[in-house]
């Protein structure tokens, strides 16, 4: 049984890797398992108290599954372990095996879907949230290299192209010290501002909290971690405040660190070169 985090899904291509997967996706009650925690994390404990036909001890050997597989993450907090949802290993098959295409054309089905099924809104509502985004990723490369990927001034537009200030940003600043600020460099003292550093212990570990909307507070926590093969790393996003449905499509879009996996691994593993920034950010 598994006790600690679980293993990074990697990249999809194994056959054992897609065994695994597959594997944990065919049985009801672990897509089931899959339902409840994407609503956010929850103890072993608790998912328990929700599967009434089956014991604890099921429970757990469903979660061990899906561990294996690289979808669910365990977190400790103290005595308890939190299971999460790890998008990348879902975000991996599913771009597999679904081309940009038809994901550009399943996302307008969708979208007109739901309009056609809500009913009208004559006023937006906000609603106090708490939202949890959790991300684990390996790459054949050392911490360093990663750490440098993710904070470098030089390196972060090579893979992240939402920008407010599009074509003006000249660089993402994140400055290297407990306290240093984070935003982006439009030029001549002109930016906006992402949040401040809490956390700094390269090539281990850095924290930031930021400010995306009146009200509305982000903690990004992401630490790095060698293993054989090169380095794991985890990103652990919590969103507290007021919060419309629009904002918190906007806030999973562009915070699923997941969603550039492949751009961060050509950084840094390949070495590639400046895309082109210039992408409007929003939900913040």
């Amino acid at each position: 049984m598994s006790t600690g985090v679980a293993a990074g899904p990697g990249r999809p291509g194994s056959q054992s890797l897609e065994d695994a997967f597959w594997k944990a996706l065919s049985n009801a009650h672990r897509r089931r398992i899959l339902d409840e925690l994407a609503a956010g994390p929850k103890t072993t404990g608790e998912l328990s108290e929700t599967f009434t036909d089956l014991s604890r001890f099921a429970v757990m050997q469903h979660l061990d599954v899906l561990t294996d597989a690289g979808i669910v993450i365990l977190e400790r907090r103290g005595r308890h372990r939190y299971n999460h949802v790890n998008a990348a290993a879902l975000r991996a098959f599913y771009e597999r095996w679904v081309n940009r295409y038809a994901d550009a054309a399943a996302t307008e089905l969708s979208a007109l879907h739901r309009h056609l099924e809500e009913e009208p809104m004559p006023t937006v509502t906000e609603t106090v949230k708490v939202l949890r985004i959790e991300n684990e990723m390996r790459f054949a490369a050392p911490p360093e290299r990663v750490f440098s990927a993710l904070t470098d001034p030089d390196e972060v537009l090579k893979w992240f192209p939402y920008t407010y200030g599009e074509d003006r940003v000249k660089r993402v600043v994140l400055e290297p010290r407990v306290g240093g600020a984070q935003y982006e460099d439009w030029g001549d003292g002109a930016g906006h501002f992402y949040g401040t550093v809490l956390e700094w212990d390269p090539p281990r570990r850095y924290a930031v909290r930021s400010r995306l909307h009146a009200g509305t507070v982000m903690d990004t926590t992401t630490t790095i971690e060698p293993t054989d093969a090169g380095s794991v790393l985890r990103s652990s996003k919590v969103i507290v405040g007021p919060i419309t449905d629009e904002q918190e499509r906007g806030i999973r879009f562009h915070g699923d660190l997941a969603r550039f996996e492949d751009a961060i691994r050509a950084v840094v593993e390949d070495g590639a070169q400046p895309g082109a920034a210039g992408t409007t950010a929003k939900g913040g």
